[in-house]
């Protein structure tokens, strides 16, 4: 019988995967800042819209790792006041000269010793939080949240159990037409910095479920999980 749900379960995982990468556009999807300005996509900006949506009533954000900017000036209505921090300089000093708003700001540190009298109204890890402790990074970071801000991370983790292994598989071929329909442009060829020490997914949802009560984990199909925690209530 448990063999038997477990099949259940890898089917509808596959038919779920099936089904969202056929609702995915392959076409050539267009991402502009403010100015109108065309930006490069990768299988982290490709998740810059659902973020955007997710954020739509806040007014002051935290972008941790933001490398050279592009969420921040993505995000940037001319409204929200957003911080991008990273510990690599280069990348900052980038950030600074693409700036052309006074309602974005650019610091260089690291995220455990970043110290502000601001709160927050969202936080976002956008393939950073793998760059950190991710116990300390969620701690510090629900500590600078607003009564009902909302943590946002678009994570990176290796696949644990079987069904992880499914999903993973099923994401290849359609995130390799909606790539090569984007020009994908990898964070190496912009010269941000990576790292593929990551956690596996175990290890994510053990964390989330202690730290972050009521989250909600899904996969994206670049190769992402999504979360969204809401402080309020928690």
């Amino acid at each position: 019988m448990e063999n038997g749900n477990k099949i259940k379960a890898i089917v509808y995982a596959l038919m779920a995967a099936m089904f969202y990468a056929l609702n995915m556009p392959l076409s050539k999807v267009l991402l502009t800042d403010r100015s109108g300005k065309e930006m490069y996509w990768n299988h982290n900006s490709a998740y810059y819209s659902w973020i955007k949506k997710t954020v739509t009533n806040c007014t002051n954000i935290l972008d941790v790792g933001c490398g050279e900017g592009s969420l921040v000036r993505f995000l940037d209505d001319g409204y929200k006041k957003i911080t991008g921090i990273d510990v690599d300089g280069p990348c900052i000093e980038k950030a600074k000269a693409l700036s052309k708003s006074d309602k974005e700001e650019f610091l260089c540190c690291d995220f455990e010793e970043y110290t502000t009298e601001k709160v927050f109204d969202a936080i976002i890890f956008v393939a950073s939080i793998h760059h950190m402790d991710m116990v300390k990074a969620i701690e510090k970071a629900k500590s600078l949240l607003s009564p009902s801000g909302k943590l946002i991370i678009v994570g990176l983790s290796k696949p644990s159990s079987l069904l992880d292994w499914i999903i993973e598989i099923g994401r290849v071929i359609p995130s390799k037409i909606i790539s090569t329909a984007n020009n994908i442009q990898n964070s190496e060829e912009l010269n941000v910095p990576v790292s593929y020490e990551l956690p596996k997914m175990d290890e994510v949802r053990s964390t989330v479920k202690r730290l972050l009560p009521g989250a909600g984990i899904r996969y994206g199909l670049h190769y992402r999980y999504l979360l969204v925690w809401n402080k309020a209530g928690n």
